[in-house]
């Protein structure tokens, strides 16, 4: 058995921070918020020692903790030479027997019964654990009973320690209260707290193997008679899920800079707190080092969710094609997540020709003289006229459209006009022409 102690020489938020450490162990207890054991002898193959303590201090240094850390055979070795600091249990002062005796810090009236046990030794001239140990277990009986007894034992390790029962919290909350008139709503100063909440949230997410995919955003403002909605609640609904600080920070900003913009806070600020309302798991799996791909669609993912925040989720969707070869039916929306594959997608790349990028409403009838296009009254002069032909003839069930004569027989044509600016345009079997769209 091998376990870790962080020892914080102030108080801290150990239910918190335990989660954290999920990552290396499942098996954690906690002491009062003072400190966290953690087993890590089973995971050996997996990290050492040096790494585990150098990968410890700099996630709590991420969550502005300082701690020291020691790694011991029980847990009451390892909670003393954290505690005082000692790379020997030897070197240990007399005082470290109040640990060995109740390391979780939960029986008040033996930790009195070891203060008198002390007080008594120290006069005796004994100093440090390294000299108690020598003293045989009969004497320390015949003169302290059953407390002198439970204090020998736990010294020479002969007593098995049961750890108190650990849970994560089953919400994820992360909360900073401010002090009065500390701000009044400024946009930066929100997403500077924001981003450490966040990066908490995260780390906390990761060590439980969970991805965010509902997140809820709570600022709290000075009640006032002239602020009646003093708190505000914001929910993200992400369509992929979130495990990087950055990318849901600007979902965020977009929603805020919006509402702000039209609802200005009327007082001060008290609190801002972030939770967790949804989460999925996933599998902790290594980045492909031969290709950047992850990294791709985690920004196409990005945008994509920030183009929701500020057009609409009813406007955002991919162009997605179609068997119909006309240019106004050769695609039709697809919402949902970008490049989420399809498995009745058939793949049209390459068979159907290339499209305008944008298409006029209705087609717009235009007039070809020798080396120009008039289009609305205006002449452009024609500066390439491709030679290929696309001809698409429509179903013979549907209605023309009433500015064509008709709209089933068509050839299509690319043309380059002065500007420069590439067009689609179509003759009818009449030889009349249409403007159909634009190249972007």
């Amino acid at each position: 058995m091998k376990v870790a102690c962080i020892w914080f020489a102030e108080e801290a938020p150990t239910e918190k921070l335990a989660d954290l450490f999920l990552r290396f162990s499942p098996q954690i207890c906690l002491r009062k918020k003072r400190a966290i054991f953690i087993e890590i002898g089973k995971c050996e193959r997996l990290y050492s020692e040096a790494n585990f303590i150098a990968r410890a201090h700099v996630l709590l240094k991420r969550h502005l903790q300082a701690a020291h850390i020691s790694v011991a055979s029980d847990i009451t070795d390892s909670l003393a030479l954290a505690k005082f600091g000692v790379t020997e249990l030897k070197d240990l002062p007399l005082e470290a027997l109040l640990d060995f005796a109740d390391p979780f810090d939960r029986d008040e009236v033996l930790r009195k019964s070891v203060h008198s046990l002390i007080c008594s030794f120290r006069d005796l001239g004994i100093k440090n654990i390294g000299q108690f140990k020598k003293l045989p277990a009969s004497d320390l009986i015949s003169r302290y009973g059953v407390v002198g007894r439970h204090c020998h034992s736990r010294i020479h390790l002969n007593d098995m320690i049961s750890w108190p029962k650990w849970m994560p919290e089953e919400a994820i909350v992360e909360a900073k209260e401010f002090p009065y008139f500390e701000f009044y709503g400024e946009l930066d100063p929100i997403l500077f707290e924001l981003k450490a909440q966040l990066d908490r949230t995260f780390s906390r997410l990761f060590s439980r193997r969970k991805r965010l995919t509902k997140l809820q955003v709570q600022i709290r403002c000075e009640k006032l008679s002239v602020n009646p909605n003093f708190l505000r609640n914001f929910e993200f609904n992400f369509y992929t899920p979130q495990n990087q600080t950055k990318i849901t920070l600007r979902i965020i900003k977009e929603r805020l800079a919006k509402d702000f913009e039209k609802n200005p806070f009327l007082s001060p600020i008290e609190a801002i707190q972030t939770q967790v309302l949804k989460s999925v798991s996933f599998s902790g799996i290594q980045k492909n080092i031969l290709n950047n791909d992850e990294e791709k669609f985690e920004q196409i993912y990005s945008v994509h969710e920030q183009l929701v925040e500020i057009l609409g989720k009813e406007n955002v969707f991919e162009a997605e094609l179609t068997e119909d070869p006309r240019p106004e039916r050769s695609w039709k929306k697809k919402f949902g997540l970008p490049h989420e594959p399809n498995e009745n997608e058939i793949n049209l790349n390459g068979i159907i020709p290339e499209r305008a990028t944008y298409l006029c409403q209705s087609p717009i009838k235009i007039e070809v003289t020798a080396g120009y296009v008039h289009i609305r009254k205006r002449k452009y002069k024609i500066l390439h006229w491709s030679n290929e032909v696309e001809k698409i003839s429509g179903g013979w069930f549907e209605k023309p459209v009433p500015e064509i004569k008709n709209t089933f027989d068509r050839n299509y044509y690319h043309v380059e006009i002065e500007g420069p600016q590439r067009i689609s345009v179509f003759e009818t079997p009449s030889r009349e022409f249409f403007l159909h769209g634009y190249y972007g």
